[in-house]
C-alpha cells in the first residue's frame, strides 16, 4: 500500500546540521550518487542503514494493519541483504535538533520470475532480474503533500540507473491505490493468488526498460 505524502517543508538548518549533511553526502555509495535529489534543499534521498530501522519500523506499524505490515525482523533483513534496494526520502533539517528527518521510505528485493508469489517475496535472490517493490510508505504527518509520488518515482531512477539486470519492477496493491501507481507508471497485470491479510491484492508491472528510456529523454531536455 501507499500512504501519499508531502511537498517537502523548507528547512531552516542549523551549522551543525548543515555540516552534518555535508559529511554524509561524501560518504553516499556510488549507487546513491547515480541520482539528483529532486529538491537538494528541501526532500533528499539516500539508501537506508541500519541505524534508521527503529523509525522505520515505527512508520511501518503505524501505517498498515497489524497483519499486513513487515516486522522489525523482515525489515531488518531487506536492509541487510537487500541494502541496495531500500531508499528513505529525508526532509532535510526538519528533525528535533536540526537533524534530517525520514518521512518516507520505498523497499524491495530481487527475485526470479515475470510473476509475485508469497514464496519469492520472502527472500532476496541477488541474481534476479525481477524487482518486488514491498513498502511505499509516508509517515502519517507528511501524506497528501505528494511525497509518496515524488519518493516512488526517486526509487524508480534510482534502480533503473544503478542496477542494470532489473528487467521489471513489479508490486501488489489493494484497488484503492491502483490509479496512484498507474500515475507512476505502473500497468494492471490482474489479481494476485497472494494472500496477505484480508483483502484483495492486484499485481501491477512496469519494465524497467521503459523507465530508463524516460529519464534518458529527460536528461536530453
Amino acid at each position: 500500500a501507499v500512504l501519499r505524502a508531502a511537498t517537502p517543508i523548507r528547512a531552516h538548518r542549523t551549522a551543525e546540521a548543515s555540516s552534518h549533511r555535508r559529511a554524509h553526502l561524501k560518504t553516499r555509495s556510488a549507487m546513491d550518487r547515480e541520482f539528483t535529489p529532486l529538491e537538494p534543499e528541501t526532500l533528499f534521498y539516500r539508501p537506508a542503514t541500519g541505524d534508521d530501522l527503529t523509525v522505520i519500523a515505527e512508520i511501518e506499524s503505524n501505517s498498515y494493519p497489524p497483519d499486513e505490515a513487515a516486522s522489525p525482523e523482515n525489515l531488518r533483513y531487506r536492509v541487510d541483504n537487500a541494502g541496495d534496494y531500500f531508499l528513505v526520502g529525508c526532509s532535510a533539517g526538519s528533525g528535533p535538533g536540526g537533524a534530517d528527518e525520514i518521512v518516507s521510505y520505498v523497499c524491495g528485493t530481487l527475485i526470479k520470475g515475470e510473476t509475485l508469489t508469497h514464496e519469492s517475496m520472502s527472500t532476496h535472490d541477488a541474481d534476479g532480474d525481477t524487482l518486488c517493490i514491498h513498502s511505499v510508505v509516508t509517515e502519517g504527518g507528511h501524506r497528501r503533500k505528494q511525497i509518496g509520488t515524488k519518493t516512488l518515482k526517486a526509487y524508480m531512477r534510482w534502480i533503473t540507473t544503478a542496477t542494470p539486470q532489473v528487467e521489471r519492477v513489479l508490486l501488489l496493491c489493494k484497488r484503492s491505490l491502483i490509479g496512484f501507481y498507474e500515475g507512476a507508471g505502473f500497468k494492471m497485470v490482474g489479481e494476485s493468488d497472494v494472500v496477505h491479510g484480508k483483502d484483495q491484492w492486484y499485481e501491477m508491472e512496469q519494465s524497467a526498460a521503459r523507465f530508463r528510456a524516460l529519464v534518458a529523454s529527460t536528461e536530453q531536455d
